[in-house]
């Protein structure tokens, strides 16, 4: 019973706070990720990657400074900042530390968006078993009501490693749900 008023007040908390939850599926992975507020325009996110068929991995925590500005009609929202990523990939483990950045462009300020994002860790920042480590993607959004959006992309998530090798950690496309509360 004590579990049942737990989790019922952790789920409370969570759900005052402002953010956005974000799972896109493939036929082989799954992502999930959550973006909130830090302080002032610094948000929080949080995610993971899991492909089913290789067994592969990608886990993030970072921080980005977000804003949002209008211009000629159309609303742009995007961010900059870093991700610490721990990857698992081809039997072999990787730590990143990449910067990058994400941008959405909503044309006539309309219920469609495009959007996308990119990552990249060179060798001075990136551990273990890799040389290099990169997380870009692209997608196109629709806002089905206010505030929750569909959306199909493309995404690339690759690490160099030290053998010479370059294997992905998932490549290809997916369909998501966005949800912003």
């Amino acid at each position: 019973m004590r579990w049942i008023v737990c989790a019922a007040l952790a789920l409370a908390s969570f759900s005052a706070m402002a953010g956005a939850v974000d799972v896109n599926l493939s036929n082989d992975t799954i992502e999930a990720k959550y973006q909130g507020p830090a302080s002032g325009s610094l948000d929080w996110t949080f995610g993971g990657l899991y492909n089913r068929d290789q067994k592969d991995y990608a886990l993030n925590i970072g921080v980005l400074a977000t804003g949002d500005a209008g211009s000629g009609g159309s609303r742009f929202e995007g961010g900059v900042g870093g991700k610490l990523y721990t990857v698992r990939v081809a039997d072999s483990d990787v730590a990143a530390l990449a910067l990058g950045g994400q941008a959405r462009w909503f044309p006539g300020n309309s219920w469609f968006a495009l959007g996308g994002y990119v990552f990249f860790a060179p060798k001075v920042v990136t551990f273990l078993d890799g040389t290099k480590f990169y997380d870009a993607g692209v997608r196109a959004e629709v806002e089905v009501i206010r505030n929750s959006f569909v959306y199909v992309g493309w995404r690339w998530t690759r690490a160099n490693l030290d053998n010479g090798s370059e294997p992905y950690v998932d490549k290809g496309g997916f369909a998501g749900l966005l949800v912003k509360f």
